[in-house]
C-alpha cells in the first residue's frame, strides 16, 4: 500500500496565506495537512480549516490537535460538523490533551477522562443523538447524517487504548520505528476488542519529524532541540526501549523546563539549541531516524520506501518551525522526493 503523507501547517500568517501555502501542498501531492490548534500562538484552526476547504480540491485538513478544555466538547461538535459542510469527506478532526493551548492559560490539560467522555459526547452530538448534561439534556439541531471522524492523538498506552475504544482513529506519537509501530497498534486493537469493536477500522496515523537539508548533519543539528525534547517526556522513554534505545545516561539541563512555551515551540530558538548541544552526535543520529525523516531529500525517499516495506501507511509530517511554512520541505517533497517514489 502507497504510504499517505500529511505535512503540519502552522496558521502563523494571515488566512489567506496559510490557504495559499496548502494549495501548494495540495499540489505537490500531500494526501493532508494538518493545521495547529494553539490560541495564543496561532490564527483560529476552525476559521483557517473552513478557508482552506473552500479554496482546496482534493487536500483532506485536519485539527491538528484541537482539546476539550479551551474549548468544550459540544463546541467541538458543531464546528466540526459546520467545517465538514464546506467540503464533504475531507475535514478530520484531531483532539489531544491540549498541553501548548493550557499551559499558556494557566489550565490543565485534558485528563486521559476527558479525552474518553468528549469524543463520546461529539460523536453522539454530531449522529443526532440526545445528550445527558447532568441536569440538562440538550441535542445539536445540525447533527445527523454523516459524523466528521474524531481522531485522538496519543502518546502513553492509557490514551491509545481509549483511541481504540471510541475514536476513528489515532494520531500517534510513539515514533516510526517498526517495533514502536507493532506495539502500538497492538495496545489499540486491545481497547478496541475490549469495546466490542473492529481494530481495522481504526486508522493510525504516525507523527514524524521531517527537517530536510542538502547535509545530512546539519538536518539533524537542526532537529537537536526536538529530539531533546523527547528525552524530557517520561511516556516517551518506553517508546524509546521498544525501538532500542536507552538515553537514561545523559542528564537534562535545567534550563529546558523555562524555555517559553516549551522546547518544540520556544520562541528564543537559539537558547533552546544551547540548552540542547550536550547530546552526542550518534545518539543524536538515533534519535533522529527514530522520529520521522530527517536529513537529505534523497535520505527521506529511501527511509520512506523502508516505512512503506515495514507496513507504516500512513505519516503525518511536522517541522522544527511553529511559526513559519515548512516552505523547505515542501519543495523537497514537491521536486526530489514523491517523483522519486514515484509520485508524479
Amino acid at each position: 500500500m502507497t504510504i499517505k503523507i500529511d505535512l503540519r501547517v502552522p496558521p502563523c500568517k494571515p488566512v489567506p496565506e496559510v490557504t495559499a501555502f496548502i494549495q501548494e501542498c495540495e499540489a505537490a501531492g500531500f494526501n493532508g495537512v494538518g493545521i495547529l490548534d494553539s490560541q495564543m500562538l496561532e490564527r483560529d484552526v476552525f476559521v483557517s480549516m473552513a478557508h482552506a476547504l473552500l479554496n482546496t480540491k482534493t487536500i483532506n485538513v485536519a485539527s491538528a490537535v484541537t482539546n476539550p478544555v479551551t474549548r468544550h466538547p459540544s463546541v467541538l461538535a458543531s464546528a466540526a460538523q459546520t467545517v465538514s459542510e464546506v467540503a464533504p469527506g475531507r475535514a478530520q478532526i484531531w483532539i489531544g490533551r491540549g498541553y501548548s493551548s493550557a499551559n499558556v492559560i494557566g489550565i490543565p490539560p485534558a485528563t486521559v477522562r476527558q479525552m474518553r467522555d468528549s469524543v463520546v459526547m461529539m460523536k453522539e452530538l454530531m449522529g443526532g443523538s440526545e445528550y445527558d448534561f447532568g441536569e440538562t439534556t440538550s441535542r445539536m439541531k445540525h447533527g445527523g447524517g454523516g459524523k466528521t471522524p474524531v481522531y485522538i492523538a496519543a502518546t502513553g498506552p492509557k490514551v491509545m487504548r481509549v483511541a481504540g475504544e471510541v475514536a476513528d482513529g489515532a494520531l500517534l506519537m510513539t515514533g516510526i520505528h517498526p517495533n514502536q509501530v507493532a506495539e502500538s497498534r497492538e495496545i489499540i486493537s486491545d481497547g478496541a476488542k475490549a469495546a466490542g469493536r473492529n481494530p481495522d477500522n481504526i486508522e493510525t496515523i504516525y507523527v514524524g519529524t521531517t527537517i530536510i537539508r542538502d547535509d545530512l548533519e546539519e538536518a539533524r543539528e537542526i532537529a537537536r532541540p526536538l529530539a531533546v525534547a523527547r528525552l524530557m517526556q517520561s511516556t516517551y522513554s518506553r517508546w524509546l526501549k521498544t525501538a532500542g534505545l536507552d538515553f537514561s545516561e545523559f542528564e537534562l539541563p535545567r534550563g529546558l523546563w523555562d524555555l517559553y512555551p516549551d522546547v518544540p515551540h520556544a520562541e528564543d530558538w537559539e537558547k533552546a539549541r544551547e540548552l540542547c548541544a550536550f547530546l552526542p552526535k550518534d545518539a543524536l543520529a538515533q534519535l533522529c531516524d527514530t522520529m520521522g525523516l530527517i536529513g537529505t531529500p534523497e535520505y527521506c525517499a529511501e527511509r520512506i520506501k523502508q516505512l512503506e516495506a515495514a507496513g507504516l501507511d500512513h505519516l503525518y509530517l511536522m517541522t522544527d518551525q511553529t511559526y513559519e511554512f515548512a516552505t523547505g520541505e515542501l519543495a523537497a517533497f514537491r521536486d526530489t522526493i514523491f517523483p522519486a517514489l514515484g509520485r508524479i
